[in-house]
């Protein structure tokens, strides 16, 4: 069996912690350019008879802030085991 220093742990939660926040970023990003491209089509769909912002984009915000809330929650569980070592 492969025995790791507490040290080790650390270095391992840390670069965990940094990939969660870069995920976070990331999500939010794509959250802001969908909120982008729902005013686009908005504004658009404004001279036209039908909306022209799909359904599925929508969800596509909902989805990911969803997610962000997740990302958000492991971030809060990595600093829990971080916190209790």
């Amino acid at each position: 069996m492969d025995h790791h220093s507490l040290g080790e742990v650390r270095v391992v939660l840390a670069d965990v912690a940094e990939q969660i926040d870069s995920a976070y970023r990331l999500a939010g990003v794509a959250r802001s350019r969908l909120a982008d491209a729902v005013a686009v089509l908005t504004d658009l769909g404004a001279e036209h008879s039908a909306p022209l912002v799909p359904p599925e984009l929508r969800r596509a915000d909902a989805e990911l802030e969803r997610g962000l809330r997740f990302i958000s929650g492991g971030a809060g569980a990595v600093a829990a085991i971080d916190a209790r070592l």
